[in-house]
């Protein structure tokens, strides 16, 4: 009888746990989605991309500090390209109309980034209003 109540209990905790884990909310999805245009549209150079999914008042600061508008980041990517951007990692968190994203991702195959992007939805769209990256420095202590 214990040994019945122990794998029933193993069973239920594998179950709900298998369950937390997959649950993920429409915003998120929405979110990791909005993520992955962002990344093909500054891959391809996609300026009507970027201008939906930039939000008027969106500000960037990039690994160099660099900061730009949004008028500022499209006429870059008009004239600025890479070669590969890939997402390592990528943690999301949201809270009403406003979403975070941690992450890391590589540029150009070398170039180890760390970023936060912050998403408000307005008017049913999830937005970028906010973005920075900075260099891993996990990476360039290897790098030395």
């Amino acid at each position: 009888m214990i040994q019945l109540v122990r794998i029933a209990t193993l069973a239920l905790t594998a179950l709900l746990l298998a369950g937390s884990a997959a649950a993920q909310s429409p915003a998120e999805d929405a979110i990791k989605n909005a993520e992955e245009t962002y990344r093909l549209a500054k891959l391809h150079q996609d300026i009507p991309t970027l201008e939906r999914i930039l939000a008027d008042s969106f500000n960037e600061t990039n690994q160099n500090g660099n900061s730009r508008n949004k008028v500022q980041t499209l006429d870059l990517w008009k004239s600025f390209s890479i070669d590969s951007l890939q997402t390592n990692s990528m943690e999301i968190r949201v809270s009403d109309n406003t979403a975070m994203v941690l992450g890391t991702q590589t540029e150009n195959g070398n170039e180890h980034m760390l970023f936060t992007r912050v998403y408000v939805n307005r008017y049913g769209q999830w937005q970028l209003l906010a973005s920075m990256q900075y260099r891993d420095p996990r990476h360039a202590a290897t790098a030395q």
